[in-house]
């Protein structure tokens, strides 16, 4: 079966990532939708890269005091939402004997 289009709305860059993704993994329905999140949330991040290289980290409020770039919160809540889909869809599992549990169907239920 051939993998589903991406969005068009996507970047061409979350284009290749997506087709990328459904090649080298089975994708149920519901995790379509996490990977669309998931590409958004990359263009995302990379339209807030580059408004930042444009205007900067900094910028001045109304007061003349230096401030944080909205942009850096939204690059830095888009990074975070694209690495927590990842994690969710399973894409960061790799077997390893590190300190962390995989997450799985009963992550939720460990104690």
């Amino acid at each position: 079966m051939a993998s589903p289009k991406p969005p068009q709305h996507l970047s061409k860059a979350a284009k290749a990532w997506w087709r990328q993704v459904h090649t080298d993994y089975d994708l149920d329905d519901h995790h379509r939708h996490l990977l669309r999140l998931a590409c958004e949330s990359l263009d995302q991040s990379e339209q807030a890269r580059a408004a930042i290289l444009e205007g900067g980290a900094v910028v001045l409020d109304r007061f003349g005091c230096q401030k944080p770039s909205p942009w850096v919160d939204i690059q830095h809540k888009a990074q975070n939402r694209f690495r927590i889909l990842c994690r969710e869809l399973g894409l960061d599992v790799q077997p390893t004997d590190g300190p962390r549990m995989p997450r799985d169907a009963t992550y939720g239920g460990r104690r």
